[in-house]
């Protein structure tokens, strides 16, 4: 089985004050892009999950059950453990790490959806989510797609309208940003208050207006990241200087993106950020059915692009 594990931006990113579980409040209107790693699952004869990864991008990948699509094809097994065989796993990683594109969820929400068929271990849905909620945040996110809604710690997401189609460019600079460090410095910052600009988003892309979603988006995580790291602030000055219509870090970065009019104007902007930096990306959004329809991919589509 090969299938696409697709990135994701946040049109909207608000974080909220700590929670009594240690965990942050956050709502975010979430969304995939065709940026994507491709996963070739195999079934095999002994016990367990074995893992390999070549790519661009492939390099510091851990193998064992750091990884999360490891650790999500090891979860997906154990609810079965009279399962016979087990599942190889060959990655193709295409999406930078450490980027906030979600790559890493993205490959865990595609080892579950393709264990649980390869396997025939016939998990509902409402357990493939449980299981990705407790692998990560971002994981539930990936079963569903296209544009969706997240809130409680990330976790709670709700499918939502698809936006208009839209154009990307995606710029991953050498800087890597922790995102623990990124909330403590949220915590640590004086009478700091989110931009709550999901609420706005939710009513700009049911009005299907690209104008309003374009100009509302939001991240909280720039206050933070951009003062601590001004080659970052300095780079979405760049992507508005080169024509994009708007630039947002993505999750908590390092990537930024920027949003283009259209595919020959992400091009445009695209070739004049690679002047200048080496990892940049044109994707455009997916709408939900996109986000599925590409789930699996027979042998000969695998190189593909969307």
């Amino acid at each position: 089985m090969l299938l696409r594990a697709f990135a994701k931006v946040n049109l909207t990113l608000d974080v909220f004050s700590k929670r009594s579980d240690g965990y942050h409040g956050v709502a975010s209107v979430m969304q995939a892009i065709s940026l994507h790693d491709t996963l070739h699952l195999t079934r095999k004869t002994g016990p367990g999950v074995d893992f390999t990864c070549d790519g661009p991008e492939s390099g510091g990948i851990p193998t064992n059950d750091e990884n999360l699509a490891v650790r999500a094809a090891m979860e997906a097994i154990a609810c079965l453990p009279d399962t016979p065989g087990g599942i190889s796993i060959h990655l193709n990683k295409q999406i930078p790490s450490q980027a906030g594109l979600g790559g890493g969820s993205s490959d865990a929400a595609a080892a579950l959806v393709g264990v649980n068929e390869l396997l025939d271990l016939n998990l509902t849905d409402q357990e493939l989510f449980r299981l990705a909620a407790r692998i990560g945040s971002d994981v539930p996110f990936f079963l569903i797609g296209g544009t969706a809604v997240a809130r409680g710690r990330g976790e709670q997401v709700n499918p939502f309208a698809d936006v208009p189609p839209m154009w990307l460019v995606v710029v991953k600079p050498d800087e890597n940003v922790s995102t623990g460090w990124a909330y403590s410095e949220l915590d640590n910052t004086p009478d700091r208050s989110s931009n709550r600009g999901t609420r706005r988003m939710e009513q700009a892309i049911s009005e299907n207006s690209s104008e309003l979603i374009v100009s509302r988006t939001c991240n909280d995580f720039e206050l933070p990241v951009f003062a601590r790291y001004p080659k970052l602030a300095w780079l979405h000055d760049e992507l508005l200087m080169a024509g994009a219509m708007n630039a947002r870090l993505c999750g908590s970065g390092s990537a930024l993106f920027g949003m283009a009019s259209g595919e020959a104007d992400a091009n445009r902007i695209a070739n004049t950020m690679r002047s200048r930096y080496a990892k940049v990306y044109t994707a455009r959004t997916l709408t939900r059915l996109e986000s599925h329809q590409f789930h699996n991919l027979p042998p000969a589509d695998a190189g593909d692009e969307i």
